[in-house]
């Protein structure tokens, strides 16, 4: 969070009343979330809390479920925006995932092997979600189509049937491709036929991407 606030510390109080009474909280609500007292907030409130001092900051905006950055005057954002959130939840198993790697696995280079992986893992599955992201677009306009929807009545189907179908056309690859990165990491260490290399497992990704490339260039070529 930047500091340059122009919020004096009454301005930052102000904003401590304001949120804590929309969300209908009390003083003693608001002190046990943060471990103090009532009188505390009153304080808080009252004499205002120096827009400077971050860690507080943040501590009083994840009390009051808003932004630092609003509470401190840096914003008129009240609500955390969906990237945000989504970043918050993700970086909270981040953080369980890189205190269960580096305390149970011995070794640098193990370690920098398992964070690759899962490197690897988060692209496909971001390439996952631009896959489904198509899906959902299909299964809108499906579900939107009247003229479809009037023409398999005659045929006695379901219009779930066809979204479906639709479905999993599109999201069948990019699971393979998990799938593959999946046991290819169960195979790494295999002598003979199933054994894996390294630099298969890392290919799997760009191969994964140029697919995904190829259909966005080919259903561009056909866009009126």
């Amino acid at each position: 969070m930047k500091t340059e606030s122009k919020f004096t510390a009454k301005q930052v109080g102000d904003r401590i009343r304001e949120r804590r009474t929309e969300l209908r909280l009390s003083m003693n609500d608001l002190g046990e979330r943060l471990g103090v007292n009532k009188s505390t907030i009153q304080r808080y409130e009252a004499n205002g809390v120096d827009p400077k001092k971050t860690y507080m900051i943040v501590s009083l905006a994840n009390a009051l479920e808003t932004t630092p950055e609003w509470l401190s005057g840096l914003s008129d954002a009240k609500e955390y925006d969906n990237y945000t959130i989504c970043k918050k939840a993700i970086d909270e198993h981040i953080s369980a995932y890189l205190y269960e790697m580096t305390t149970t696995i011995s070794g640098e280079g193990h370690q920098q092997l398992m964070n690759n992986l899962l490197g690897e893992f988060i692209d496909l599955y971001s390439i996952l979600c631009c896959h489904f992201a198509r899906a959902m677009t299909e299964a809108d306009r499906i579900a939107e189509d009247e003229g479809l929807k009037e023409s398999i009545r005659r045929y006695a189907i379901e219009i779930g049937d066809v979204i479906q179908k639709s479905y999993v056309k599109e999201m069948e690859a990019p699971i393979e491709d998990m799938k593959r990165l999946l046991d290819g990491i169960l195979h790494l260490y295999d002598n003979g036929r199933t054994s894996v290399k390294m630099s298969d497992l890392f290919s799997i990704k760009e191969q994964a991407r140029e697919r995904l490339n190829e259909i966005s260039e080919s259903n561009d070529s056909v866009t009126p």
